[in-house]
């Protein structure tokens, strides 16, 4: 059969509809001809299904790459990880790997193109075929709020890239234009597409998928009230089981979701039925070997734990948290660290010690959002809106999980103080989930806090390089400043 090529964007690369089966066994689309496809109800799914595969192949080690190595969480772990180590020490070139974004805009091609076809399908319930449009529109956000956060300003596509053509090459858009003409007005579209009454699943976009990465984009922008709203919308939608996302006040519970809920979950055909027993995960990129073999494992395991191939470790500065005061007796400790062979080993997801051999066979699912993250999101947003008490009371929550007390608005002298410390508690809580350098960067701390552990000084350096192979490819590309002209 005739596999679709495309040619997209600066990167001027192949983008191939892959052959890599998506998480629902769904027919793979690249092994529908060309001429064929996006006729029908299930090529629909199809090619939405196809669009978190791709987001599977882009976060697989980016996850980590983007939002984890380059933040006062990690250190580098074992002497043969270098490509991890020079994205922790501050040391990148324009040839790592994590300075690609072919996959991502190969995501973004596929986003298109559900846009583009989807509704012209003719299906039984105009409901699913919304469903669809609004899940591809929600991801394309997904996507350019990760580029813009990666690279900055990036090469704009709203179109499907279908054929080979000289307009391929782009220049690159304002980041800040990207966030207010494509991610904010997708986000909304997606609001209003999306089936609240059926779509349970938490392996793909539901509502409260779309109000996180919207809660997320305002947080960047600083619409503060806007944050707060949207993440107030999340507890009026339930499903059969009541409230769909929800807070979960067992540290108990708050273990076992990461080591047993995430791991090793079946493919899910009835977005209706929701599997997981945590109310806690919006939305996760999911893993399973049966459906794509060897490309089907994570590297929660692998780089995380066992001294000959761990990646990162917890960094000392992480770890000295837990000596300050109103830290000691921290319940989460435990559950997140262990010192093993010289190593503060990041074992949030991890029930005991693990062997080599299940280190290539890990099914672990990496959240992309979760309830406790948007609370203490909200937290912020209350607190740069003046309501202290109101930010703190959603912080109480979390801390009282973990066992330790909370102080008064009083306590606590300016703005920035209580800033701080809420996002001090983000640090802690959402530990090994690619939150923490975006964080630094979108409140603007990354120069304080990574200057004295890995030199961050210079602006540019918040940004990472572009390939050189996509600037080498796409004339009209300029590199990153701070890494120069290669």
């Amino acid at each position: 059969m005739k596999k679709i090529k495309y040619m997209l964007g600066a990167c001027c690369l192949a983008l191939s509809l892959t052959s890599c089966s998506d998480f629902l066994n769904e027919e793979p689309v690249s092994e529908i001809p060309a001429g064929e496809m996006w006729k029908t109800a299930r090529d629909a799914k199809a090619g939405v299904n196809e669009i978190y595969g791709l987001l599977r192949s882009t976060l697989r080690e980016n996850y980590f790459y983007w939002g984890e190595f380059r933040s006062d969480n990690v250190a580098p772990g074992a002497p043969v990880m270098a490509d991890q180590a020079r994205v922790i020490n501050n040391l990148m070139s324009t040839d790592e790997r994590s300075a690609r974004w072919t996959t991502l805009y190969q995501l973004i091609n596929q986003a298109n193109l559900a846009i583009k076809y989807v509704p012209g399908i003719s299906m039984p319930d105009v409901a699913d075929r919304n469903d669809y449009l609004g899940q591809a529109y929600a991801m394309r956000a997904l996507a350019y709020f990760y580029a813009i956060r990666v690279w900055g300003d990036v090469p704009l596509f709203v179109e499907p890239t279908e054929k080979y053509s000289k307009d391929i090459y782009k220049v690159r858009t304002n980041c800040e234009t990207i966030l207010e003409e494509v991610i904010i007005p997708d986000l909304k579209k997606a609001e209003t597409l999306i089936n609240r009454n059926k779509n349970f699943e938490r392996k793909r976009i539901s509502i409260c998928g779309v109000w996180a990465i919207m809660a997320d984009v305002y947080m960047w922008t600083g619409q503060y009230n806007l944050a707060d709203q949207t993440i107030d919308k999340m507890a009026d939608i339930s499903s059969s089981k009541g409230r769909f996302v929800d807070f979960e006040p067992s540290i108990q519970a708050w273990h076992t979701m990461f080591t047993e809920e995430l791991n090793n979950k079946p493919s899910d055909d009835t977005p209706e039925n929701d599997e997981y027993s945590t109310k806690e995960f919006i939305f996760l990129v999911h893993f399973n070997m049966d459906e794509v073999g060897t490309n089907g494992y994570s590297y929660m395991y692998q780089w995380f734990s066992g001294s000959g191939n761990r990646a990162a470790v917890l960094s000392d500065q992480y770890m000295n948290i837990f000596n300050e005061a109103d830290m000691r007796g921290d319940l989460r400790k435990d559950y997140t660290v262990k010192l093993y062979q010289n190593g503060n080993e990041l074992r949030k997801y991890m029930s005991g010690d693990v062997s080599n051999s299940l280190n290539k066979m890990c099914e672990v699912g990496y959240p992309i959002y979760r309830y406790t993250d948007m609370l203490l999101l909200q937290a912020e947003a209350r607190a740069r809106l003046g309501k202290w008490e109101e930010a703190l009371d959603l912080v109480k929550k979390v801390r009282d999980r973990a066992g330790l007390v909370t102080p008064t608005a009083l306590d606590f002298a300016s703005e920035n103080e209580i800033i701080d410390y809420i996002l001090r508690e983000r640090q802690v809580e959402l530990v090994g989930e690619g939150r923490r350098w975006f964080d630094l960067v979108r409140t603007g701390k990354w120069k304080e806090v990574m200057e004295p552990i890995n030199g961050m000084s210079q602006d540019g350096n918040e940004v990472f390089p572009i390939h050189y192979s996509h600037v080498l490819e796409n004339p009209k590309l300029v590199q990153n400043s701070y890494y120069g002209n290669n």
